[in-house]
């Protein structure tokens, strides 16, 4: 099946490009194979309150097969808009293709619905029409109706179409189920781990082969390693021993003047070079890891003959490309190590559009291209009259996982090279490679695929048939490294001792600039010697900054024991305060880790940890690299080792717990990745990275926020939100994109990706004050008129938390006893509604303070656990059974909601409810205040403010903490409406047009934060 037109992809993606208007996506129906039709649908009784929340502007009926319809719509958020639709259309099982256009930059949405385990299930596709991928119109011509095809069978197979990807699943369950036995079966070594890394490096050289084989390069079949597994399995042979082994040490890691008799009948087989096949140090220390034929037959039958491989980035629908290695990366990984690490997958368009951005920037900024210049040759391919050299641009992901980031990079390089008149070729591509891009990755198995990556990228286009004429492949082992890119002994030790930046001799940097360079096309004996003068090299700018921080570090321990020493006027030794006995020890700690490593050095030869200033030292020693970018881990600080966070707050300004209790308040291990980024970014250069979106909105990212606004020019601050479902968890996305640059006056900061000349902007002042940043575009204006013109809740009342036990199995039943009061938890409260679902046993008496002794039908629930509560963390002394923050216990007329939910939604419990540690809540004097207040955070406009700042959960959710509340404004009590505004409180009520006026919320207003609302609750 495929379009009716014989240019297929050719004509779809023409077709694409010129798309503006809905009305244009009926001749891409056409081509597709489908009636086109045209029948305007009036969006708001289709979709009711929906259709404004999407800003759904048109809609039409534009192609039909038969009783299947498709329906375009024309949206300011398209993602969310083909979502409504196509529930619409599963509500009433009608068969049909919902086409969502709209959004900056232009985004085609594709949604259906398809059969699940628990009915109906809305599943969605996205497309950028002007840049569509060869998946993309893969997807696409999938969707043709077959001939006699019935309106069901067809639907049934856009549902499936439009699913999750299809073979990506499959197969990265197949891989691990193989790497999981394969793991097993080794007897040695003996820890697991080690065993992991064995089986992972030799299933992926497999899987590399594969690749390789697709193309024909293995002896001209592209069933090679299958047939060679069945002559060795027919002649009863080792597989792995006369086969495997010998291929990958003996043909393809050497030229073929230099193989065995034996090698070469193995048959024509290309000289691969690279890492890939040469022994890892894990190899090398505990021998070559080998598998029985019976284990391979298993892996050959479960995974590698099961696929189909494509060796190019983005393959066929239904092929194995290299672009699912990063979910195949992250599919073998535990669920706790990839927590522990932070560690996901990036989807292909985020990488893209990123990756865009941070070059626009650099342009910009760092090679001093027009803005608009810059954004046409970026978006467009249309270079300047007379374009910079690219390359002299340096790329680095200093958290590389599967990649990606530099995969997007290379491609995106290779167009802006071919758009300013150099022609594509594989000279072109390595030469990207060798002067453009480089990774750091704390993970083996991480650095290993991005190699992969980047060999099969260059491996992919390659037109050569004759396999003695194929170019060895290079050598990445100086441009992606193993290492910690944010915690290195120099750099922790040059901050602690206040030590500016160090750069060594030209000459030294120069020593290893060349080493890299040779190195990365060289074989045999030379590649050998360029490796080990690289590693010399290396070594010796890593001594000199050893011995450069151990000097710094005991010059400041010197100053300090001689400020200790020194006497003052009276004669006094004054010793050292606390602050500086904690900056003594750090500074001692910093200074064993330093001479640990210089006698390590010593021993072993080598660098003896990763430091930019070393290994990259020419690119640090000209100021930075011109684009840092990636998506880094994001740990929330509880995750973090407690010496982890001792190091990151002694290493970072901007890594700073808020000043409060619990781990919500310790900052993500993102916000240290930003800082490091923008250190390793040269003089105008972009650091753009993906962050968690809350460091828009948390407390602990407050002075990460003022570094970025005040001192840097911020290009993108662009929430993703429609893409947090393309992640595979529960992430909510921000691009970041940070020019190392002093602000100007006239700074704008987009709010979206794509050209920033046609994004919507906010100027950077509106970022640069306290508080949160206000990132929906226009909302900002409503949200600063209304703080400037009202007064905040805060000021008038005082939002907190709810009671806290320290142990709700001790404290909480599920029925009514004597001694207990009934209580009210975050899942509890909706609007107007706070059900009771758990009894509190109450320990308090009506003065707040815990009782003496307790009455006796609550001591036979506690007295046997005293020791258990006196183990709580808050508590400290007194009697064990007593509660934590009891106020809105006792006050008489209050106001609570859920820290925790999709919408802002206020109750009016009665007197004897306790709010519990999941509710917040607000004490006011009278009971009508207390309604009034109800009905203002019950408001759909209400709920819009809390929206721009609440942080994002889980399945939609957002935090409505005391943070956001406290900000919201209020109207003066002494206004006419408020009064009414109780009134209607008191009857559970709330009048949305009163809210409005009494906010003086225009319709402009009114419409921005219509859009600023949450999506209705999906009816599937």
């Amino acid at each position: 099946m495929g379009p009716s037109t014989a240019e297929g992809p050719v004509v779809l993606r023409s077709l694409l490009a010129r798309t503006e208007q809905i009305d244009d996506l009926r001749e891409v129906i056409r081509v597709l194979g489908y009636d086109a039709a045209w029948e305007p649908v009036p969006p708001g009784p289709w979709l009711g309150p929906a259709a404004e929340t999407a800003g759904v502007r048109r809609a039409a009926l534009i192609g039909r097969s038969g009783a299947f319809r498709i329906f375009a719509l024309h949206a300011d958020d398209p993602a969310r808009a083909a979502r409504v639709a196509a529930a619409r259309l599963a509500a009433g099982i009608e068969r049909g293709l919902v086409l969502a256009l709209g959004g900056v930059p232009l985004r085609l949405v594709l949604a259906a619905w398809g059969a699940s385990g628990r009915g109906p299930a809305v599943r969605c596709a996205a497309l950028a029409p002007a840049d569509p991928t060869a998946a993309d119109l893969a997807l696409l011509e999938r969707l043709t109706p077959a001939p006699d095809e019935s309106a069901l069978a067809l639907s049934l197979r856009v549902g499936e179409a439009l699913g999750t990807e299809a073979v990506t699943p499959r197969f990265f369950r197949a891989f691990r189920a193989v790497l999981e036995r394969f793991t097993d079966r080794l007897p040695t070594p003996r820890s697991r781990a080690d065993r992991h890394a064995l089986a992972l490096t030799a299933l992926t050289r497999v899987l590399f082969l594969y690749f390789v084989q697709e193309k024909g390069w293995l002896d001209g079949d592209r069933r090679y390693l299958s047939h060679l597994l069945d002559r060795a399995l027919t002649a009863r042979r080792h597989f792995h021993r006369v086969a495997l082994h010998p291929l990958c040490f003996g043909v393809l890691n050497r030229p073929v003047s230099e193989r065995s008799a034996a090698a070469r009948a193995l048959g024509r087989l290309p000289f691969l070079n690279g890492g890939l096949f040469e022994p890892t140090a894990l190899e090398r220390r505990h021998g070559p890891a080998v598998w029985p034929n019976p284990d391979w037959r298993d892996a050959f039958d479960d995974l590698f003959e099961r696929f189909r491989f494509s060796a190019r980035e983005t393959g066929a629908a239904e092929s194995v490309a290299p672009d699912m290695l990063g979910r195949v990366f992250e599919g073998v990984m535990d669920s706790t190590e990839r927590h522990a690490s932070g560690t996901y997958y990036t989807p292909a368009p985020i990488v893209r559009d990123l990756v865009r951005a941070a070059l626009e920037a650099a342009l910009v900024h760092r090679l001093r291209v027009a803005p608009e210049a810059a954004a046409r040759w970026v978006h467009e391919r249309a270079a300047p009259a007379h374009p910079p050299d690219l390359r002299t641009l340096a790329i680095l992901d200093p958290a590389a996982g599967s990649g990606a980031f530099l995969l997007g990079a290379l491609d995106e390089l290779i167009a802006l090279r071919a758009a300013a008149g150099e022609p594509v070729t594989a000279v072109l591509r390595r030469d990207v490679v060798a002067r453009s891009l480089y990774g750091v990755d704390l993970n083996p198995a991480a650095v290993r695929l991005t190699e992969l990556r980047l060999w099969l990228a260059l491996v992919a286009d390659d037109p050569t048939a004759d396999v003695a004429a194929i170019t060895p492949l290079p050598n990445l082992d100086g441009h992606v490294r193993q290492g910690d890119a944010l915690l290195d002994p120099y750099t922790a030790a040059s901050t602690l001792a206040g030590d500016a930046h160090w750069s060594a001799a030209r000459a030294e940097l120069a020593r290893a600039a060349t080493a890299r360079n040779a190195l990365f096309a060289l074989t045999g004996a030379r590649k050998r010697d360029a490796a080990r003068e690289l590693a010399s090299a290396e070594a010796l700018l890593a001594r000199r900054l050893i011995d450069r921080g151990v000097d710094r570090i005991e010059a400041r321990i010197g100053e300090l024991l001689a400020a200790a020493k020194s006497p003052d006027l009276f004669g006094r030794r004054p010793g050292l305060a606390a602050a500086e006995r904690v900056r003594l020890g750090s500074l001692r700690m910093a200074r064993r880790e330093l001479r640990a490593a210089r006698r390590r050095l010593a021993r072993e030869g080598g660098a003896p940890f990763f430091a930019f200033e070393a290994h990259f030292g020419d690119l640090m020693a000209r100021g930075g690299f011109d684009v840092v970018i990636g998506n880094p881990p994001w740990v929330r600080g509880e995750r973090l080792p407690p010496r982890v966070r001792e190091a990151l707050l002694a290493r970072y300004s901007c890594w700073r717990p808020v000043r409060s209790t619990g781990y919500a308040h310790l900052p993500d291990l993102a916000v240290a990745f930003v800082e490091r980024g923008l250190e390793l970014t040269a003089p105008g250069g972009a650091c753009a990275l993906l962050v968690p979106a809350k460091l828009a909105t948390s407390g602990y990212a407050e002075p990460l926020r003022r570094r970025l606004s005040s001192g840097t020019r911020l290009e993108r601050a662009a929430p993703l939100d429609a893409a947090a479902p393309s992640f595979g968890a529960a992430v909510y996305p921000m691009a970041l994109v940070a020019v190392r640059a002093d602000p100007g006056p006239a700074c704008e900061t987009a709010q979206t990706l794509g050209p920033k000349p046609a994004a919507p902007r906010i100027s950077q002042r509106q970022l640069d004050s306290p508080g949160p940043w206000v990132l929906v575009p226009d909302a900002d204006r409503v949200a600063r008129r209304l703080r400037a013109e009202l007064p905040t809740l805060g000021e008038r009342w005082t939002p907190q938390l709810g009671v806290k036990t320290g142990a709700d199995d001790l404290f909480l039943v599920d029925a009514p006893c004597a001694g207990a009061r009934p209580a009210v938890r975050g899942r509890d409260v909706t609007a107007w509604e706070a059900r009771t679902s758990a009894w509190l046993l109450w320990t308090h008496g009506p003065d707040g303070r815990p009782f003496r002794t307790l009455p006796r039908e609550i001591a036979c629930r506690l007295e046997p656990h005293l020791l258990q509560l006196k183990r709580r963390a808050d508590y400290r002394d007194g009697p064990p059974w007593q509660l934590f923050r009891t106020a809105l216990a006792f006050a008489p007329h209050r106001v609570v909601w859920a820290d925790l939910a999709r919408r802002l939604a206020a109750a009016l419990p009665a007197a004897d409810v306790v709010p519990m540690n999941t509710v917040y809540g607000i004490a006011t004097r009278t009971s009508s205040d207390a309604a009034a207040v109800a009905g203002l955070l019950n408001s759909r406009w209400y709920t819009a403010l809390a929206c721009l700042t609440a942080d994002p959960a889980r399945g939609g959710f957002r935090r409505f903490n005391a943070r956001v509340v406290r900000e919201l404004p209020v109207p003066a009590t002494a206004s006419p409406g408020w009064p009414r505004l109780a009134a209607d409180g008191a009857r559970g009520a709330t009048d949305e047009a009163l809210v409005a006026d009494l906010l003086h919320l225009d319709a402009a207003d009114r419409r921005t934060l219509d859009r600023a609302a949450p999506a209705p609750p999906d009816p599937l």
